[in-house]
C-alpha cells in the first residue's frame, strides 16, 4: 500500500504509527509480522537521532538501575533476530563486536555474566595497537555498534514492502483526537482514524496538540564528526569522547548540549571532539574531517523511555523518550508495544518506563 492509498483505505487501519524513526518503523514491522494493519506517518525532520546517532548498543556502560536492566540487555539480544529480517535489503548489515571501555576506575562493575573482561595495559595494547598508553579498559564483547543510517534505510524499506503497513514519510501528525479509537489531523490538513495510536515521534513527541498529559521529552543536542581513518577493531568509549569504526572512517562523539531544535555545529564543540580523539587515538592525528553533524535525542529525565498505554485514554500508546538509547531498544520497543496493541502478553515488565512515574 502506498502513500496515494484512498481515504477508505486509510480509515480501515487498526493503528496509526505517528513517527517515522527507527523506533515507529520497527513496531510496525512488528505489528506487520502480526498481520496488523498499520499506518506510518512522519517526516524527514533535521536532526533526527535515527541518523544523527553512532548507533552504539552498549547497555554494559550505562549506569542502568537494576529494574530496567532486562529491557535493555533483552533489546540488544534481540538484534541478530531484527536484523535477519533486513537482510534482503541490506544484505551486508551487521553488528560491529565489541565495545572497549575506557575505565575511570578499578572498582567499576563488570558485567561478568555477558563476558566482561578486564584488560591491563599489555593487553589494551595488543587488542587495540591504535590507542594511546591507558591503564587498561573493559571488554564488552556483546556489545557493539550498527550503521545507524542504513539500518534506518533497511528498515523503511522494509516496512514499505509490506501490504499490511502505508509509510507515509512526509506528513507528520499534528494533532490528536482521543476516545474511544483516535482520530488526527497531519500537518498538510489530511485527517486520519485509527483504533489506536502509537505515539513515537522523538523530540518532537511533546509538541503534537490534543495529548493527554505533558510529556516531559526534551531536545538534547548532540554533535559529531567523522575522520577519514579507521585504525580500529572495536568502539571504544572513554568518559569524554567515544570513537565508532565505520567503514573507512572514524565517527567522533559528542556533546551534550541544551540547545532546543538546534542543529547547527559550532567550532569550539567540534574542537574539543577532535582533541579528545586525538588524545585518546593519536593515530587519528593526522586524520582529515570529512563531516560534522549535530541531532536532537528525545531526553526524559531519567533518561528512560516511556512505554504503554496512557492511563485514561488506552488507544493511545507511548513509544517515545529513548534519550540515547533509541537504536538499542529498537527491537524490545516494537515487541512490547505490538504486544500491548495485540492483546498479548510481553516479555518484560514496563513499570518503570510507564508514564505515571512522573505524575
Amino acid at each position: 500500500m502506498t502513500a496515494s492509498a484512498s481515504d477508505d483505505k486509510r480509515h480501515s487501519t487498526d493503528v496509526t504509527v505517528i513517527g517515522n524513526g527507527i523506533v515507529g518503523l520497527a513496531i510496525a514491522l512488528e505489528l506487520g509480522a502480526r498481520g496488523v494493519r498499520c499506518r506510518v506517518l512522519g517526516a524527514n525532520r533535521p536532526g533526527i537521532a535515527s541518523t544523527a546517532a553512532a548507533g552504539i548498543l552498549a547497555p554494559s556502560v550505562a549506569e542502568l538501575p537494576s529494574a530496567v536492566r532486562p529491557f535493555f540487555f533483552g533489546s540488544l539480544e534481540r538484534f541478530p533476530r531484527f536484523l535477519s529480517r533486513l537482510h534482503e535489503f541490506d544484505a551486508s548489515l551487521s553488528l560491529i563486536d565489541g565495545v572497549l571501555e575506557i575505565e575511570g576506575s578499578d572498582e567499576t562493575e563488570l558485567d561478568l555474566e555477558l563476558g566482561s573482561t578486564r584488560l591491563d595495559s599489555r593487553a589494551l595494547a595488543v587488542e587495540e595497537p591504535a590507542l594511546s598508553h591507558l591503564a587498561g579498559a573493559i571488554l564488552h564483547p556483546t556489545n557493539g555498534a550498527i550503521d545507524n543510517v542504513r539500518l534506518l534505510a533497511a528498515v523503511t524499506r522494509a516496512a514499505a514492502s509490506m501490504d499490511e503497513i502505508e509509510v507515509v514519510a512526509d506528513d507528520a501528525v499534528s494533532e490528536v483526537v482521543l476516545g474511544d479509537y483516535v482520530t488526527g489531523r497531519t500537518e498538510s490538513g489530511s485527517t486520519w482514524r485509527s483504533n489506536k495510536a502509537v505515539l513515537a515521534a522523538g523530540a518532537w513527541s511533546p509538541r503534537i496538540e490534543g495529548l493527554p498529559r505533558t510529556l516531559p521529552i526534551a531536545p538534547l543536542k548532540g554533535q559529531m564528526l567523522a575522520l577519514d581513518r579507521s585504525p580500529l577493531r572495536h568502539t571504544v568509549m572513554a568518559p569524554d569522547v567515544y570513537l565508532v569504526p565505520r567503514g573507512s572512517e572514524t565517527l567522533v562523539g559528542a556533546t551534550s548540549e541544551v540547545a532546543g531544535f538546534d542543529v547547527s555545529n559550532t567550532p569550539s564543540a567540534l574542537a574539543t571532539l577532535r582533541s579528545a580523539a586525538d588524545s585518546l587515538c593519536p593515530t587519528l592525528c593526522d586524520a582529515k574531517m570529512t563531516r560534522a553533524w549535530a541531532g536532537v535525542r528525545p531526553a526524559t529525565p531519567d533518561m528512560l523511555p516511556i512505554l504503554g498505554p496512557d492511563p485514561d485514554y488506552p488507544s493511545l500508546v507511548y513509544a517515545c523518550g529513548h534519550s540515547r538509547n533509541g537504536i538499542l531498544l529498537a527491537p524490545a520497543t516494537a515487541d512490547v508495544v505490538a504486544a500491548l496493541v495485540t492483546g498479548q502478553r510481553t516479555d518484560f515488565d514496563i513499570d518503570p518506563f510507564l508514564v505515571t512515574r512522573f505524575g
